[in-house]
């Protein structure tokens, strides 16, 4: 059975930008997608510095319908909305006022992967924090799912100069 393979590489532009994502994907996409996802072959879709929340739900949700195994690489900047006090994935478009519209929702990755058969998703992350939200992670985890083998790291916010 052929696995899927989501490439999702998100941060914001401009100054509140803490790592150049889309820089990891050209590397990634060298990979053939067999070894990405661990099956003879795969299809892989790649999100590079993707726009709007929405695009990004709609590329999550078709990938975790696919039969077979599932691989969600995710690199980014993880940012929390004002008002609901949510970790959510900082898109192009997203500042720290607009997280809420802008931004990914994490809750929303965790959702759409909760259906999916137990040991069938591996979630491999590297995640930048901004100050907020590293301290928000302190106290509460980052919550993937039950089902999912996650793997990778939160990066905590780079020292004030």
């Amino acid at each position: 059975m052929p696995g899927t393979v989501l490439l999702l590489a998100a941060a914001p532009v401009g100054r509140g930008c803490l790592v150049d994502a889309a820089s990891v994907l050209p590397v990634l996409a060298a990979v053939p997608p067999a070894v990405l996802s661990g099956t003879d072959t795969a299809n892989v879709v790649e999100l590079a510095d993707p726009l709007e929340p929405q695009a990004v739900l709609t590329r999550l949700r078709a990938a975790a319908a696919a039969p077979g195994p599932l691989t969600v690489y995710v690199a980014g900047q993880l940012q929390l909305d004002r008002r609901q006090r949510l970790p959510h994935l900082a898109l192009a478009r997203t500042t720290p006022a607009n997280v809420r519209y802008t931004a990914l929702p994490w809750h929303w990755i965790r959702e759409e992967l909760r259906l999916r058969p137990s040991g069938a998703t591996t979630l491999l992350l590297d995640l930048h924090a901004d100050h907020e939200t590293w301290q928000w992670l302190r106290t509460g985890p980052l919550d993937s799912g039950r089902n999912n083998a996650v793997y990778g790291r939160v990066a905590p916010p780079p020292a004030r100069r």
